[in-house]
């Protein structure tokens, strides 16, 4: 359900939250991340960080300094101003992936399992090289950032091309860093080495989380990625896969990241494959 009004909740002393909805639809991304950008730009007094998921918002504030109720009035207002989204800035960026890689089949020895990408070809009913074209098929949005350091939440812009699947009954214990991953219908990738349970299908050329980086494409706290970018995966093999990783190992790879405006209005007008 999309709500008619956003709903306003205290999380804590110092932590309210604005939820759109209860379902995983983009439209109420959108909405968090419109109002999201209209809180930065007021810049409101007391307010620490805003926090963007999936359908909500969340802002952590000084309770020193405003209040639930001073604090929900005033986003209660900007939020009425950008109720109706239209835009919303984006960066394109496009990351190199080595799919059906040799971290992701040594994972599934490891932990006695089938080769993830082969049971996601088979729960798709396709084949492991359509797998890899459906993938890098498609733009995917960037609803969310968090977790671990870096980790990141994305959605296929056209449904169509959409590759569902279950995460692991047990979770593994260990996931090497930069491993490409879905379940249900998102991707994301390990920033680094962390329990999982998400199906990998590859393995990042190049770090998402890389604190004191050499690289100008990280800023200061080594996050990448953030909510509102749109990710573009283009398959690569070994020799390229390694000639990527030692550029950016030492500094000298350029990341690929464009920065747009995502015309809103007019992707929810002709989703693409929202009928499928």
């Amino acid at each position: 359900m999309i709500y008619e009004k956003p709903v306003f909740r205290p999380l804590g002393d110092c932590y309210l939250a604005v939820e759109f909805g209860d379902e995983a639809d983009l439209t109420l991304n959108f909405r968090v991340l419109a109002l999201a950008d209209a809180l930065q730009r007021e810049e409101i007094a007391g307010v620490i960080e805003i926090i963007p998921s999936f359908r909500e918002l969340g802002i952590v504030f000084d309770r020193f300094e405003t209040d639930f109720e001073t604090l929900e009035d005033v986003v209660a207002s900007v939020q009425k101003t950008v109720a109706e989204v239209e835009k919303l800035p984006s960066r394109l960026v496009e990351l190199p992936v080595w799919y059906d890689d040799p971290w992701s089949a040594d994972l599934a020895k490891r932990f006695n399992v089938q080769k993830n990408i082969d049971f996601v070809a088979e729960a798709n009913g396709i084949t492991v090289d359509e797998v890899i074209k459906r993938h890098t098929g498609t733009d995917y949005w960037v609803v969310c950032v968090g977790f671990t350091p870096g980790c990141y939440f994305s959605i296929p812009l056209d449904a169509s091309k959409w590759l569902k699947s279950p995460k692991y009954k047990t979770p593994r214990s260990y996931t090497p860093a930069r491993l490409i991953a879905l379940a249900g219908f998102s991707t994301g990738a390990y920033p680094v080495a962390s329990p999982g349970g998400y199906q990998v299908i590859g393995r990042l050329a190049v770090n998402i989380y890389e604190p004191n980086s050499k690289s100008t494409a990280f800023p200061d706290d080594g996050v990448l990625l953030q909510a509102g970018d749109r990710l573009r995966y283009y398959n690569v093999g070994a020799l390229e896969y390694d000639d990527i990783w030692n550029a950016a190992q030492e500094g000298t790879f350029k990341y690929r990241i464009t920065q747009e405006e995502f015309d809103v209005s007019g992707y929810l007008a002709s989703r693409p494959g929202r009928d499928a």
